[in-house]
């Protein structure tokens, strides 16, 4: 079984692009939010709401670029089936220098269009609460502000954001027998402030 890395930085424009399609986020959320299941075709279809027969392209795409991994394969019916799991807990996005824009440009979109959707879902659900007053498993927090960092803190200051994420990412893995976990989402975003 090839090994789940805790984080992935993602660098190439083909990888971005595979990136770039609401359906293999979807996908790939879901594999990533329980890093030691399993998902057959089937599963994963059902619950992002797509065809089995349109899911198998969307799986290949990921598969080709190392996001999800075959960690099992059985024989149902005389047909192999295939059982999916993420291959890493977390992504990380970087464009090299003179790749084309728009790549970036589709993953920002894409995560940023997600996001959205589920947290207006949560809400018109009841099981997302952005009062400061609800209790901790159903409260939002959205924060939006800016810092003044010395530029030879910068990459510091990335990189305790980035660790702050995966230190959490991995206790949730080991569980310590604690069954009364919380899955939440996080999107973070650094980026130079652009005055207008």
């Amino acid at each position: 079984m090839t090994e789940l890395l805790v984080s992935r930085v993602i660098e190439d424009v083909a990888t971005l692009k595979a990136l770039a399609d609401p359906i293999r986020m979807r996908v790939l959320e879901l594999a990533m939010s329980e890093p030691e299941r399993t998902w057959t075709a089937k599963e994963l279809a059902r619950i992002v709401g797509v065809p089995p027969t349109k899911i198998y392209y969307h799986l290949n795409q990921l598969e080709q670029h190392e996001l999800l991994h075959i960690r099992d394969t059985r024989v149902v019916n005389g047909i192999i089936e295939k059982q999916y799991g993420a291959g890493q807990l977390n992504l990380t996005f970087h464009r090299r220098s003179g790749d084309e824009p728009n790549s970036m440009h589709e993953v920002v979109a894409t995560l940023l269009e997600q996001t959205r959707d589920e947290i207006e879902l949560g809400l018109n659900a009841g099981t997302i609460s952005g009062s400061s007053e609800a209790p901790d498993p159903v409260r939002m927090v959205l924060s939006r502000g800016f810092a003044e960092i010395p530029v030879h803190r910068i990459a510091e200051f990335r990189q305790e954001l980035q660790a702050l994420m995966r230190r959490f990412e991995e206790a949730s893995l080991v569980r310590d027998g604690d069954c009364t976990g919380h899955r939440f989402a996080m999107l973070l975003a650094m980026h130079p402030a652009v005055v207008t």
